[in-house]
């Protein structure tokens, strides 16, 4: 009868006399909160000034967290009812998303999907032109001028064609295809279906996670961007909400939002309704985060698995 081997189990290690797992946990909790706190102050702090009557604010001028007896919902009143330029703006920066998101999510499929394969002909040395971009690009004031003499400044194109395209999206796509079992591909060839029958109706419904988290990326670049409206966008009208925002932000006046009337005369302080521009600009990005984020973490965790 053979004797049954028994499993050497290490001694836990341990630090000031505490078990060292424990510690690293509590240490790592500790941290993460510190985190977490710094990060949901700043926020928690704009959006309670932006519905807070204007008597707390007076009655606590020093406390960094001013805390509401009651709540009023007038600052953002005052901002959709008095200004045409916000509205105009949430517009503009709503149908970028849109749009944006949606052509650059097919440039990045139809880019990605071919360069997933292995008989691609100088598939190493397109992908290498495409990761040199992410090293290298021509400048400010070169990319200004091809969008220039393309005639797309002053137009709403001048910010979805020149940033259609995002190389690190379009890697993490690419290996998206790659971890995909080859023979999805080849029964539906089997059966008769073309490449892109293939891609449509095959490939892309089980990617789904894969497209949300890619989508996400999109959506959240082209609304928090402004810069690129900032080179090749003059006129007002055009303007996204990011860039209106930062207007009022840098000049700490709200006379970019352009009340008119008796809401001119009787608008709350500068402070109360830059706060509440911040929150419109942040709140609808983050309620779309919550539905995706399950997808997110699923996409991204087979992303970072190369098959």
């Amino acid at each position: 009868m053979k004797p049954i081997l028994s499993h050497t189990v290490r001694p836990r290690r341990r630090v000031f006399g505490i078990n060292a797992d424990s510690a690293f946990g509590v240490i790592n909790l500790l941290i993460l909160s510190v985190i977490t706190l710094a990060t949901l102050l700043p926020v928690i702090t704009v959006l309670l000034s932006s519905i807070t009557p204007m008597s707390d604010v007076i009655n606590q001028p020093n406390a960094f967290i001013v805390i509401p007896t009651s709540l009023t919902f007038e600052y953002y009143a005052w901002l959709f009812r008095g200004s045409s330029k916000i509205i105009d703006a949430y517009t503009i920066t709503i149908l970028r998303t849109l749009i944006g998101t949606t052509v650059s999510l097919v440039i990045t499929i139809l880019t990605a999907y071919p360069l997933s394969k292995k008989f691609l002909p100088g598939r190493g040395g397109i992908m290498g032109i495409f990761f040199f971009t992410m090293l290298f690009s021509g400048g400010m004031i070169p990319t200004f001028l091809v969008v220039n003499s393309l005639y797309l400044t002053n137009t709403f194109w001048a910010m979805i064609i020149p940033s259609a395209l995002s190389v690190y999206n379009l890697i993490i796509m690419r290996t998206f295809f790659q971890i995909i079992p080859i023979e999805l591909e080849e029964s539906a060839i089997i059966d008769g279906a073309s490449e892109m029958t293939t891609l449509l109706k095959v490939i892309l419904p089980v990617m789904l996670p894969s497209l949300a988290t890619i989508s996400l990326f999109y959506a959240v670049a082209h609304w928090n961007s402004f810069f690129d409206a900032v080179l090749y966008i003059t006129d007002r009208q055009l303007w996204p909400l990011q860039l209106l925002l930062r207007e009022i932000l840098v000049a700490n006046d709200i006379g970019g939002l352009a009340l008119g009337g008796s809401l001119s005369d009787n608008r709350p302080p500068a402070s109360v309704l830059i706060n509440s521009t911040i929150v419109v600009a942040v709140l609808p990005i983050m309620c779309v985060y919550p539905f995706l984020q399950r997808y997110f973490v699923q996409g991204m965790m087979v992303g970072s698995i190369k098959g």
